[in-house]
């Protein structure tokens, strides 16, 4: 290897940092030409605008840029390809690997802060609704302005349009289908500046595949999506079951009775475990959609399959307080509250209904959990969500309906590692470890939730998108074959 002099050394990074510093003043003056908000490393607010709600990764943009309406993106798109810098759209933030702000130092990113209108149209049930709106602010005009509804997520500062690209799961998603399958139209900026509609029979390939993968398409501006007429109350509910002493038998007695009994489970019923305090606390907590008189028999059942627990809550609660309870008890309303954040590495795991986790596995999982050493300022939990069983609503669409493959799957499983501090390696062993744990014990191929996303998932493509992804690639070279919107994980991308 030629060992370059010093001063030339010195000189070439010199050149590089410049070339960097012009590529984002030219790309920021275009921008300003255009007539568009921008922030740039100059601004005054350009840390705070450029912290992830995960702290563990931190990419540093060219810029970033709030438009208020489809042709500023348009604009910014063209000024982003005119001066050669790929482009990632910013919703909430809250992608697990800070992938809005491009998975990459240098990207134009398209912060949707302005975006957040939603308008209902009663004639059909349907909102027509912009993808910066969070997911708490977005339950709350639904039902207050219209005592409507939808299937989604929970965490109130989720924007709406990092959540629906991929999947988009919620309590209520046994009974309504996944946030995509509620979709019927969106508008969308095409990497050449082009704004289009897409839907079942406007662009239809690209209709398919922004349900589930909608990043690498181009910027969605608006979604027209189906509403659900908001329940009266449902029945809040949180069965605890605690063991101080950790004992693996009973941890894998409770969860496979759990996993056996809801394989037949009503689609009423949107229920998850979560295990907390180190693996001493298993919470099996939900939300039925129904009345007390229907959810008795329901909840008998369950309990009779997995033994009672040491603490049972249920009552009866109003849509919104039943929403509310369910994310921790924080509040749906994130206007003036400081945007949270956290330092954490999750992992995902499918499973099959063909194929429920085997019995050894919860009890391999439990012995690593109580064995394994555990960073200091470090904490976990593990989440067991329902997805299949019964006649869930996410099960009945088939896997190639939309981009999101995985319908024949019963559970999806997140496991879920935080730092109080800076992010320790071991916390990524220890993560790592608890999914190994578990698909240690059994021969099968296990997939992943894209809304999960893990910047380290070997095969994602085929994790995330199984035999979607040919179909999904081929859509994503003809519509961006210079790679605007590639990063990491995008379709199309190395990795």
């Amino acid at each position: 290897m030629v060992k370059l002099p010093p001063t030339f050394t010195l000189l070439l990074f010199l050149a590089v940092a410049l070339a960097d510093s012009a590529t984002e003043a030219t790309i920021v003056s275009c921008l300003h030409d255009s007539g568009l908000e921008v922030d740039d490393p100059q601004s005054p607010d350009w840390q705070n605008a450029t912290t992830p709600f995960n702290t563990k990764f931190h990419w540093i943009p060219a810029a970033i840029v709030y438009p208020r309406q489809a042709s500023d993106v348009k604009n910014a798109v063209l000024c982003a390809v005119e001066h050669k810098v790929h482009v990632s759209a910013l919703s909430g933030g809250h992608s697990y690997s800070a992938s809005g702000y491009g998975s990459r130092d240098g990207a134009l990113v398209v912060s949707f802060r302005n975006m957040r209108q939603i308008s209902y149209y009663s004639s059909d049930n349907t909102v027509l609704v912009q993808p910066g709106i969070h997911l708490g602010d977005f339950a709350l005009a639904l039902y207050t302005k219209y005592r409507r509804a939808m299937a989604h997520g929970i965490c109130p500062f989720v924007g709406l349009g990092g959540h629906v690209g991929f999947g988009g799961w919620g309590l209520s998603s046994r009974s309504w289908g996944l946030l995509i399958d509620q979709i019927e139209g969106a508008e969308l900026v095409q990497a050449n500046g082009n704004i289009i509609h897409v839907s079942a029979t406007e662009n239809p390939d690209l209709f398919w595949a922004i349900r589930g993968a909608s990043s690498a398409y181009g910027i969605v501006t608006q979604y027209k999506m189906r509403t659900q007429k908001a329940p009266d109350s449902v029945i809040r509910f949180a069965f605890n079951f605690i063991d101080p002493d950790r004992s693996p038998d009973k941890f894998a007695r409770v969860l496979s009775a759990y996993q056996d009994w809801s394989l037949t489970a009503p689609k009423e019923i949107g229920i998850v475990i979560n295990v907390w305090q180190f693996g001493r606390t298993l919470e099996m907590t939900g939300y039925y959609l129904g009345n007390r008189t229907d959810f008795d028999p329901v909840a008998k059942s369950l309990l009779g399959a997995t033994g009672q627990p040491n603490t049972t809550y249920m009552q009866e609660r109003a849509w919104i307080l039943a929403l509310i309870e369910a994310n921790g008890g924080t509040n749906l309303s994130t206007e003036g509250i400081p945007e949270p954040h956290d330092t954490f590495y999750a992992k995902s795991l499918t499973v099959s209904t063909k194929v429920p986790l085997a019995h050894d596995s919860f009890i391999n999982l439990a012995k690593f959990f109580t064995s394994a050493s555990v960073p200091n300022n470090f904490s976990w939990f593990i989440q067991f969500e329902l997805w299949g069983g019964g006649n869930s609503a996410i099960s009945s669409v088939h896997g190639n309906a939309t981009a999101y493959p995985h319908r024949d799957h019963h559970w999806v499983c997140q496991f879920y590692g935080r730092s109080n501090g800076s992010w320790p390696s071991q916390g990524t062993a220890f993560v790592d470890g608890l999914v190994n744990a578990v698909t240690g014990m059994q021969a099968k191929d296990f997939g992943a939730y894209a809304n999960y996303l893990d910047p380290y998932l070997a095969q994602w493509q085929e994790k995330y998108y199984a035999d979607n992804y040919p179909h999904l690639s081929k859509i994503q070279q003809e519509t961006d074959p210079s790679g605007v919107f590639l990063k990491a994980q995008n379709i199309g991308a190395a990795k």
